[in-house]
């Protein structure tokens, strides 16, 4: 811990003997909320003792950038809190799941206070040193990357991908890697990164568990071409995407194969299509895209039968659902300039399952937001959305709860 803090310490330094003559200055997000979740009677959640659970939190999130010429810094510091359920939840569920195996290099997260019920910590999120130059960008430290073009899921963004019935998008938890650039006067780019990671938290950097990628895009008459080659945890990723429109509407389509250390391969491949249009007078935005994970297994196959690649994906946030064929139907319809409702459905093509969410934004001013997230999930015991047993003959089934959240922003 100590080596980590003094190598980011020294990263710092540098960074602000740069300057600050063009300092972008300092800005805050502040986030208050709630959620609330009602488990159905056969779930691991209720035989755990947690039919119901509410959890109250939020975060604030302190953010500084500046620098000088082409040399910049950016910081970003995250203090969140929570109350409630949260706790004993997470460590009933933590006993019976394996360690996830680290996600970054460096541990920059400190508990500020804990007891039974409420838990408030603090993470440096962004710590990182960028060169800017005319057509080369490199960057070192504490980031975020976002590869892939998919809408609800995304089988080449590998390095830390939202959820796809994620509610709060403002800003991916930040990764220690290196991150380089360079683009081409066509218009073309090439990106590299380089995330090291070790095997167990504060241990030597292991190259089984860090990832290598290097990421290029490209118009071909118009169609936007990319391609993605990676080494990640010991496999190896080869991954293409393209799209283009289709009349008033874009479409994409994306290939994920993966050549694993064991000697399989698992191919995962999306496609979608968005489009915007009216509806009585109000701007909506649709979209459907149809997802195969190569990683999935059928309906009947018990939690504790899964392939140990599924659960490495699953533990790793680089697959979210265990299930086949996937079609993600969605919308956003703007109500007004100011307050939009999306509908969304994750249907399960293999079982006749489905994830249901529905979210309402309101913006109060240029500065505040107010989200309200509703999701259920509809299906028979045993299916992908209604619960996949937990061992043969169980009769406990992990399913997910009925989900209720309220979320206010406001940024300073």
């Amino acid at each position: 811990m100590a080596k980590s803090k003094a190598i980011y310490a020294t990263s710092f330094m540098l960074a602000l003997m740069a300057g600050t003559s063009n300092a972008q200055g300092f800005s805050a997000q502040f986030q208050l909320g709630g959620v609330f979740d009602w488990a159905a009677p056969d779930s691991f959640d209720a035989a755990l003792g947690f039919d119901t659970r509410q959890t109250y939190g939020g975060n604030l999130r302190l953010m500084w950038g500046g620098g000088t010429g082409p040399w910049d810094v950016e910081v970003h510091s995250l203090l969140t809190f929570g109350t409630g359920d949260l706790l004993a939840y997470g460590a009933a569920i933590g006993a019976f799941l394996p360690a996830p195996p680290p996600a970054t290099l460096f541990g920059l997260t400190s508990t500020v206070y804990a007891d039974g019920e409420t838990l408030v910590i603090n993470t440096l999120d962004r710590l990182s040193l960028s060169y800017t130059g005319d057509n080369l960008v490199l960057r070192i430290g504490r980031q975020a990357v976002t590869w892939g073009g998919g809408t609800v899921f995304n089988p080449l963004d590998i390095v830390g991908a939202f959820a796809p019935n994620a509610i709060n998008t403002s800003y991916k938890t930040g990764v220690d890697m290196i991150y380089g650039q360079y683009l081409l006067d066509s218009g073309a780019d090439i990106q590299a990164i380089y995330v090291p990671r070790p095997a167990m938290p504060g241990g030597p950097v292991d190259r089984d568990f860090s990832t290598v990628g290097v990421y290029g895009s490209a118009f071909i008459g118009n169609l936007d071409a990319t391609l993605i080659l990676a080494q990640d945890r010991g496999d190896f990723l080869a991954g293409i995407g393209l799209s283009g429109p289709l009349g008033g509407a874009v479409w994409t389509i994306e290939y994920a194969n993966w050549s694993l250390a064991n000697g399989d391969q698992n191919a995962s491949y999306l496609v979608n299509i968005t489009t915007t249009d009216s509806l009585f007078g109000a701007n909506v935005f649709y979209f459907a895209e149809y997802f195969r994970n190569g990683f999935g297994v059928d309906s009947d196959v018990t939690h504790d039968a899964l392939p140990t690649e599924t659960l490495e994906r699953l533990a790793t946030g680089q697959i979210f659902n265990t299930g086949l064929d996937t079609l993600a139907l969605g919308a956003q319809i703007s109500i007004t300039p100011d307050i939009s409702i999306s509908p969304n459905a994750i249907l399960s093509l293999n079982d006749s399952s489905a994830l249901i969410s529905v979210q309402a934004a309101w913006t109060i001013d240029d500065n505040a937001d107010l989200s309200l997230g509703y999701t259920q999930a509809f299906g028979a015991n045993g299916t992908e959305f209604g619960g996949r047993e937990t061992s043969a003959g169980s009769g406990i089934y992990l399913r997910p709860s009925t989900n209720l959240s309220i979320i206010f922003s406001r940024f300073f």
